[in-house]
């Protein structure tokens, strides 16, 4: 019995590889042209010697070899393989799992059941986000206070979202009600907390996260009669952000920055193989923690409700296996040779007061770290279909990088001349939430799942180190102690990613706003030329007893 159920899988296996490898191929070649960008800029950086710690003229090793380089080249393949493996995985499984339960949990019609397990889910599926882990070890809390709280932030807003697809509440008012709550709190939180708060809401929707979420909420959209088509799809993920952005909030009212023991992470750039084992060894107990619930759920949820065939069970778990495998590389790699080097060119460009330059590079990271978010493919591609074309990947694609470079080089300003987050949250919130009301529904829907999107795994693993390291030169540079170096990385180094979340809110909605006006503009036209008395008109009548 046994040896005809491994046969059974092995060519269910050999089928899903026969099947599926055009498109596989596909996804690794563009895995490795997104990571490719940040490449290049590095290594143009590398050559001109503008880092004195990373740069040929120091790096060359004892066998004349550029070690440090080799280091980067290597992690930087690692990265790109494992994102593709990863993006491979999720199209058949983590993106089948959340469109088949979150379909199967609205049609049950018992609506404790449904918030239960949908507050279940999204607590597990956060735990495996691997932007969680990074965050984590950027910052001087406790990491599983910082995990936990995050994980129920999500789960509560998860919730939340589904309840408000179901019951049809208007999106722009319930992003009014949350963000103004969670504005509230900030008058009571530990004002050096804030911007990490405002971060974990955008850590916290990533790689594995989102395409799930998205895929949850198309399902639960797609079982509920009377769901406006296309809006509803999204918006999901972008209220589970703000789960996380509440809970540490209420979390800092009571935490005090006292108790936090920040120190900047260390520069390893050297190529070291008891290092790379050691980060990979780590990655792959983490990485498991985090699938393997996912995993435990989603085959109880199986043997109780749904009762899947044979080979679409396959198919899920052999994607499993690639996301599994694809996170353990690319979280091993980034946290050995990305972060570091990003953090190193931060702290050159910070010692030697180059502004106008860092603001340059920062949004130029910011740019081509967007491109290569695994997260962002799914979105795009689901924006592409739900719109029927009309909205196209490639101008989406260009639209949210401009966006996260803008907010990238807002940052490196922030960082420069320390002052607090909120001139930029208050003003870029209140313009936001205020365009919701002025744009097609699908827009702000869009807008606001994109800013989830773009605060993934290469904006916590590149862009943040960079930011750390700029600002802690600069903070050095001013002679500040050590508590007061510790506080202004907190409040000034933080926030990058709640700030890449916020731009692309504007600027996509700004699209939208920009589109529903022209349109409005030919539509205009069009009626001014059939109203026009010497033009041919063709008048159709209808009604009853009209044939």
């Amino acid at each position: 019995m046994a040896t005809l159920f491994s046969r059974a899988i092995i060519r269910a296996v050999i089928m899903i590889l026969k099947n599926n490898l055009k498109p596989w191929l596909q996804n690794l070649l563009t895995s490795f042209l997104s990571v490719l960008p940040i490449v290049l800029v590095v290594l143009v950086l590398y050559f001109s010697g503008r880092d004195s710690n990373f740069c040929l003229s120091k790096d060359l090793g004892d066998n004349g070899y550029p070690n440090e380089l080799i280091s980067f080249l290597i992690c930087s393949l690692v990265v790109a393989f494992g994102l593709g493996l990863f993006s491979i995985g999720v199209e058949q499984s983590l993106s089948h799992i959340g469109n088949i339960i979150g379909g199967h949990l609205t049609k049950k019609q018992n609506m404790w059941l449904f918030v239960i397990l949908t507050f279940v889910i999204g607590c597990l599926i956060t735990i495996a986000e691997p932007d969680l882990v990074i965050l984590a070890n950027e910052t001087g809390m406790n990491q599983l206070v910082l995990i936990l709280t995050i994980c129920v932030g999500v789960g509560l807003f998860l919730v939340l979202g589904t309840l408000r697809i179901i019951f049809q509440v208007d999106l722009s008012l319930v992003f009014l009600a949350v963000y103004g709550l969670a504005f509230i709190i900030t008058n009571l939180a530990t004002p050096g907390l804030i911007p990490l708060a405002f971060d974990a809401g955008g850590v916290a929707t990533g790689p594995v996260t989102i395409p799930f979420i998205l895929a949850f909420g198309a399902g639960v959209a797609a079982s509920r009669e009377g769901s406006h088509s296309g809006s509803d799809d999204f918006g999901l993920s972008a209220l589970a952000t703000v789960g996380p952005i509440i809970a540490i909030l209420m979390l800092a009212v009571f935490y005090s920055s006292s108790k936090i023991s920040y120190e900047v992470p260390s520069i390893v750039l050297k190529f070291n193989p008891a290092l790379y084992g050691a980060s990979f060894s780590s990655s792959l107990w983490n990485v498991f923690l985090g699938v393997g619930p996912v995993a435990l759920f989603f085959i109880i949820y199986d043997l109780v409700f749904l009762h899947l065939g044979k080979k679409d069970l396959i198919k899920i778990f052999v994607g499993l296996i690639f996301c599994y495998v694809g996170l353990v590389l690319f979280l091993g790699a980034v946290q050995i040779g990305f972060s570091s080097v990003a953090q190193s060119i931060g702290n050159s460009l910070g010692n030697s007061s180059g502004l106008p330059l860092a603001i340059l590079i920062g949004a130029v990271f910011g740019c081509f770290a967007v491109l290569a978010e695994p997260a962002v493919g799914v979105l795009v591609t689901q924006i592409q279909t739900v719109s029927e074309g009309t909205i196209k990947k490639s101008g989406f694609l260009t639209i949210n990088a401009i966006s996260i470079a803008v907010a990238v080089a807002l940052s490196v300003i922030r960082a420069y001349y320390q002052f607090s987050i909120m001139w930029y949250f208050v003003p870029g919130y209140i313009l936001a939430l205020g365009l919701t009301f002025l744009v097609p529904k699908i827009y702000s829907s869009i807008a606001f799942d994109a800013g989830t999107v773009a605060s993934g795994p290469m904006a916590t693993s590149f862009t943040m180190p960079f930011i750390i390291g700029f600002a802690y030169a600069c903070y050095e540079s001013a002679g500040l102690s050590d508590a007061a170096l510790k506080n202004a990385v907190y409040e000034d180094a933080f926030g990058v990613i709640s700030m890449i979340s916020l731009m692309p809110l504007i600027v996509v909605q700004l699209a939208g706003l920009y589109a529903g006006i022209k349109r409005n503009v030919i539509y205009s036209k069009a009626r001014k030329r059939i109203l026009e008395p010497d033009d041919d008109q063709i008048i159709h009548f209808g009604g009853e007893g009209v044939s």
